[in-house]
């Protein structure tokens, strides 16, 4: 697990394309996007169609703008990153070895992966999987709390430094806001 540590320690930004696809009682289904992601907590998932949805954190809050519904909700992040795979990207190591068992890892020529079970029975993430190839993270698999097993792929992966003006959210005119309290599971 050093090797995963060193790798999360290194990738203080991350952006990918991504492929999505979530099995749920024999029943398959795809979305493809676009994540950006820096340890400090900020991130930004740009999901194309059929969801057409873009999650932005500030690290403070979490905004979820529905262009379909054109309504934007804002909710504090709270433990939200602890809970999702996404803290993978904005935690600080000592977070992630925090809530997380690390065991399972295994080396390939090319490939590396962990599995990583949630030390907090009501997280929102059961178990990941994580793969990596040539010092990159290249797919997540997870069971959340809805019994759905997530496989996520990246591709055209980069390291690179991202400027705070790709964080920001355009929001359109006549966008409803609605400002939920708290965590929504």
């Amino acid at each position: 697990s050093g090797y995963l540590f060193s790798l999360i320690k290194k990738h203080k930004f991350f952006s990918a394309d991504f492929e999505q696809s979530t099995f749920k009682d024999k029943k398959e289904r795809f979305v493809d996007g676009k994540i950006i992601a820096d340890r400090s907590g900020l991130f930004k998932i740009s999901y194309n169609e059929p969801l057409n949805e873009i999650i932005v954190s500030d690290g403070k809050d979490l905004y979820r703008l529905d262009s379909e519904l054109e309504q934007i909700n804002i909710q504090p992040i709270d433990e939200l990153l602890n809970e999702t795979p996404i803290g993978l990207f904005t935690l600080s190591l000592e977070d992630i070895k925090e809530l997380f068992i690390i065991e399972n890892c295994q080396k390939s020529k090319t490939d590396y992966s962990c599995l990583l079970t949630s030390r907090n029975e009501e997280s929102f993430i059961k178990w990941i999987t994580i793969g990596i190839k040539n010092s990159f993270f290249y797919s997540f698999k997870y069971l959340d709390t809805f019994d759905q097993i997530v496989s996520l792929k990246f591709k055209n992966v980069s390291l690179s430094n991202i400027s705070s003006e790709e964080f920001k959210l355009i929001i359109p005119e006549g966008t409803d806001i609605v400002r939920l309290e708290g965590n929504v599971k």
